[in-house]
C-alpha cells in the first residue's frame, strides 16, 4: 500500500475536521443497517479483512415530544440503553437533542408513531418532519466512527475491475448478452462469449464466476448503473440466476441505493460500483459518450475499433474479432478514463464520510460539505442548527455581463481565480449558525491543502497530487453555493451568501474597469474571467501585462490569471462561444454550438464552418454550407450520421397518460413499432421520408432519411449560429437566398465578419 511523502498536516491525515477522527487505514468498503451493525471491509496488500463491529443508530431533534410515550425507556446519557438522549449545547431552537437506539428502526417507529399521534395523522417518514436531522445508516456509522474510505492508499492500490456488456439490443426484455469483456487493474483480460441463446445463463454464471474469483474491491463502467447492471439484472431473473456480485458475509444480491434519485444507482456487499458517466457529467463537456471521451481526453486506442450500438451484433456474425477487439477496447478506456475522472471522487472518500460509490455524483454542497460539518458537530458534542429564518427576497446572484457578440480578433481569457473562496476566507464569511467555525477552518485548510498538491503536482512529486488539489477544488468552491442554498442546506445563511456575491460585484466592477481602461475591447465577463479583444500589434508579453497591472489592484486573496489566448472568438451568447487557437484548435463551449443531441453532419458542418469564419475566410464558410447541402440532397450521409440522441423522460405509463390530448414525436415513433422503453434511458432517432420519426436501429446505415427536413435543419439549427458574425445582407444571401442569385449580391469574397457592442440592459 503506498504512503505519499507529505509535509503538510492535513495531508498527514491530522487534521480530524477532514479527514475524520480515525486513521483506520484500507477501508475499501462500507455497509451498515439500521439494526446497528456494520460491515467494513480493509484491504491489507492483496488480502481483504472483513470487520463486524456495531454502533448507535443516531438521529437530531429539535425537542422530545414525539418520542415523550417512550416514558422511562428513553434514559439519558446511556449508551447501554435501548432508547438514550443526549441534550447538546446550543442556541434556542437548534437541534439539540441526540437520540440513539440499539435499532434505529424501532427509534424511528417510535417518532413516527409519537408524530402522528401529535398530527393526527399517519407519518410514514422522517422527511415529512420538521425539526430532526437524520442520514443513512452506513454515513452515520462513518460520522460516528470518524472513519473514511481509503486512507494511506493510492487509486490503484484497490483491486478495481470494469465489465461491459454486448447485447441483441438496448432492453432485456427484448434482447439478450452475447459477449462481456472483462478486466482488472492487476493484469487480467478477458471476452466471455456465447454462439447460441441458450447459453446466456452460463455466461451470466461465467462473470459472477470471475467477479468472485478475481475479488476486487470496485466494479467500474461507463454508465455501469443505467444500462449494464440493470440489463445484466433483467436477464439473470429471466433465467432465474442468482447475481450475486458482492463479497462473502454480506447482504446477497445487488440492489438498488436508496438516494431519492429518479435514476437508480446500484450496491452490493463489500464492493463499490462506481460510473465513470456520473464523473463525466460534472464536467463541462460536449458529450458523456464513452467514445467521444476518450477522443478528447486522448485516451482513446489509435487501432480504436468503433462500431454504432445497432450494429455490433450482426458484425458479431459475421466477424466476431472485430468484436472481440471492440468490446476490450471498451474496458480499456473505461480504466484510462477512470484515472482521470474517478480519481478526484477517490480522494475526496478520504475525507467526506460518505462511501465511495456515491460521491461521483454527490452534490459536492449538500452531498460533501455538509457531511463534514456534520461530521464534526457530531464528534464535538454541539447541536446542529435548526430551522433557519429565510426572507422572501431571493438570494442576489452573482454577475454576469455580456459586452461583444460576433468575431472578434486576438482574445484573451483572464481567469479571476477561486474569487468566491478567496473572499470567504480573507473577509470571513461564514454561517452565523456555526457557532465551532468549523465551515471557515474546511475553507482555510482545503485551501491550503490544495495549494500544497497543486504545487507538488507543478514539481512532479510522486503522489496523486493532481486528483488531490481537483478534489479540494471541488469542495471548496461549493462553499458559497451551500451558504445560497436555503432550506436544502443545514448551515445555510443567505445573508452570507449575499455577501460574498456583493464584494464579488464590486470585484469584478473593478477588473472590468481597469481591463477596460488599458485600451483593450470587452466581449464578456462574469466573476470566473473575463474575455476581451486586444489592439492590433499586441503580442503575449503586451497581455501578460496587462493583466499583472490589473492583478496589483485587487483585494488580498483575489488574484487575477492568464488562461489562454486565442487568434478569433465568436460571441454568440452568454457562456456560448467558439475560439480558434493559434495553434489552430476550435473550442465550442455551450449548448448554442454543441450538445448531446446535436447530429453528426451538422457538428462538422459547424466545425468546418466556424474554422473558416475566425480564419477570416467567408467564401470558406459558404463552401463548406453548400457541400453539406449536396451531401445531404444526393444522401452521402447515412442515416446515423442525420440521427440525434433524444432522453426520455416519461415512462411508457406516463405518456400513455397524456397521450390522447399531446402527442410527442420521439414516443410516438417507439409506439408505432410497439416498442418499450424506461424513463432516463436515450433513443437515436431520424427523420425518415414519408415517416417521419424513427428508431435508428430501423436502419442505421441506410439512407433514406428526410432530405428536405434536414436541408433545412441545416439552415435553421446550425447556419443560424453564425447570424451574429455577418451582416444581415450577408448572412441572407449566403444562407437563405442559395440558388437564387440577386441584383444586389455582393461577391461573396468581399464579405468580412463583423462584431457589435451589446447594449447593458
Amino acid at each position: 500500500m503506498s504512503h505519499p511523502l507529505t509535509h503538510h498536516p492535513a495531508a498527514e491525515g491530522l487534521d480530524p475536521w477532514v479527514f475524520g477522527h480515525d486513521s483506520t487505514p484500507g477501508i475499501v468498503s462500507v455497509h451498515a443497517d439500521l439494526t446497528g451493525q456494520a460491515l467494513v471491509w480493509r484491504r491489507d496488500g492483496e488480502q481483504v479483512v472483513l470487520e463486524r463491529t456495531r454502533f448507535r443508530p443516531w438521529l437530531y431533534a429539535q425537542d422530545l415530544v414525539d418520542v415523550q410515550h417512550l416514558g422511562p425507556r428513553l434514559t439519558r446519557d446511556n449508551d447501554q440503553a435501548p432508547f438514550s438522549v443526549q441534550e447538546l449545547p446550543g442556541p434556542p431552537g437548534s437541534l439539540k437533542y441526540l437520540l440513539t437506539a440499539q435499532d434505529g428502526r424501532t427509534l424511528r417507529q417510535a417518532i413516527l408513531s409519537g408524530a402522528s399521534r401529535r398530527l393526527g395523522r399517519p407519518v410514514t417518514s422522517l422527511h415529512d418532519l420538521r425539526g430532526y436531522y437524520t442520514v443513512g445508516p452506513t454515513e452515520q456509522y462513518l460520522m460516528a466512527s470518524g472513519r473514511t474510505y481509503f486512507k494511506g492508499m493510492t487509486f490503484d492500490d484497490p483491486h478495481r475491475l470494469q465489465f461491459d456488456l454486448e447485447t441483441t439490443s438496448l432492453s432485456p426484455e427484448t434482447g439478450r448478452i452475447f459477449m462481456m469483456a472483462v478486466r482488472d487493474n492487476r493484469g487480467f483480460e478477458t471476452v466471455l462469449e456465447v454462439r447460441r441463446a441458450v447459453q446466456e445463463p452460463e455466461l451470466i454464471q461465467a462473470l459472477v464466476q470471475v467477479i468472485q474469483e478475481r475479488d476486487p474491491d470496485v466494479l467500474e463502467n461507463h454508465n455501469i448503473h443505467a444500462f449494464d447492471l440493470p440489463f445484466l439484472m433483467g436477464r439473470a431473473q429471466m433465467h432465474g440466476v442468482e447475481l450475486n456480485l458482492g463479497r462473502p458475509g454480506g447482504r446477497p444480491g445487488v440492489w438498488r441505493v436508496q438516494d431519492g434519485r429518479s435514476s437508480p444507482h446500484w450496491a452490493c456487499a463489500g464492493r463499490e460500483i462506481v460510473d465513470t458517466i456520473d464523473a463525466v457529467r460534472r464536467l463541462d463537456l460536449p458529450s458523456a459518450s464513452l467514445k467521444v471521451v476518450s477522443r478528447l481526453f486522448g485516451i482513446a486506442p489509435e487501432d480504436r475499433v468503433y462500431l454504432e450500438g445497432d450494429q455490433i451484433a450482426d458484425t458479431y456474425r459475421t466477424d466476431p474479432a472485430t468484436v472481440r477487439r471492440y468490446a476490450l477496447q471498451d474496458v480499456q478506456e473505461v480504466d484510462a478514463l477512470a484515472r482521470r475522472v474517478l480519481a478526484p471522487s477517490f480522494a475526496l472518500a478520504k475525507m467526506a464520510p460518505r462511501p465511495y460509490h456515491r460521491l461521483p455524483y454527490a452534490g459536492t454542497a449538500t452531498g460533501l460539505l455538509e457531511p463534514m460539518l456534520v461530521r464534526a458537530y457530531l464528534q464535538a458534542g454541539h447541536a446542529l442548527p435548526g430551522d433557519q429564518p429565510f426572507a422572501g427576497e431571493p438570494h442576489q446572484g452573482g454577475a454576469v455581463h455580456l459586452y461583444a457578440e460576433g468575431v472578434l480578433p486576438r482574445v484573451v481569457k483572464v481567469d479571476i481565480a477561486s474569487m468566491y473562496p478567496s473572499l470567504i476566507r480573507h473577509e470571513r464569511i461564514g454561517p452565523t449558525c456555526d457557532p465551532l467555525g468549523v465551515f471557515l477552518h474546511l475553507m482555510d485548510h482545503l485551501t491550503a491543502l490544495r495549494l500544497y498538491h497543486k504545487a507538488a503536482a507543478k514539481r512532479g512529486d510522486p503522489g496523486e497530487h493532481d486528483a488531490m488539489q481537483s478534489a479540494m477544488k471541488l469542495v471548496v468552491n461549493s462553499g458559497y453555493g451551500y451558504l445560497g442554498a436555503g432550506r436544502l442546506a443545514l448551515f445555510a445563511d443567505r445573508e452570507a451568501a449575499d455577501r460574498i456575491t456583493r464584494r464579488g460585484r464590486e470585484v469584478l466592477h473593478q477588473v472590468v474597469e481597469a481591463i477596460q481602461e488599458r485600451g483593450v475591447t470587452l466581449i464578456e465577463a462574469d466573476t470566473d474571467g473575463v474575455f476581451f479583444s486586444c489592439p492590433d500589434g499586441w503580442r503575449e508579453e503586451d497581455e501578460r501585462k496587462l493583466i499583472a497591472e490589473v492583478d496589483a489592484l485587487l483585494p488580498e486573496g483575489v488574484s487575477l490569471e492568464f488562461d489562454g489566448r486565442a487568434r478569433a472568438m465568436l460571441s454568440h451568447e452568454i457562456k456560448n462561444y467558439a475560439l480558434l487557437r493559434y495553434d489552430g484548435q476550435l473550442v465550442l463551449r455551450g449548448a448554442a454550438f454543441e450538445s448531446s443531441r446535436t447530429e453528426a453532419y451538422g457538428r462538422a458542418f459547424l466545425h468546418q464552418a466556424l474554422t473558416c469564419l475566425l480564419s477570416g475566410d467567408v467564401p470558406g464558410v459558404q463552401a463548406a454550407y453548400l457541400s453539406t447541402l449536396r451531401s445531404l440532397e444526393t444522401r452521402r450521409f447515412t442515416n446515423a450520421e442525420v440521427a440525434s440522441r433524444v432522453r426520455l423522460t416519461k415512462t411508457p405509463e406516463d405518456y400513455a397518460a397524456t397521450r390522447a390530448t399531446r402527442k410527442e414525436a420521439a414516443y410516438e415513433a417507439l409506439h408505432r413499432l410497439g416498442r418499450t422503453w424506461r424513463a432516463g434511458e436515450r433513443v437515436t432517432l431520424y427523420h425518415r421520408t414519408g415517416v417521419g420519426l424513427v428508431p435508428l436501429d430501423t436502419n442505421p446505415n441506410g439512407q433514406d432519411y428526410d432530405v428536405k427536413h434536414y436541408a433545412a435543419n441545416l439552415r435553421q439549427a446550425y447556419a443560424t449560429r453564425l447570424r451574429k458574425a455577418l451582416r444581415p445582407e450577408d448572412y441572407r444571401q449566403l444562407f437563405e437566398h442559395v440558388g437564387q442569385p440577386s441584383l444586389f449580391d455582393q461577391p461573396v469574397e468581399g464579405m468580412q465578419s463583423i462584431w457589435l457592442p451589446v447594449t447593458p440592459s
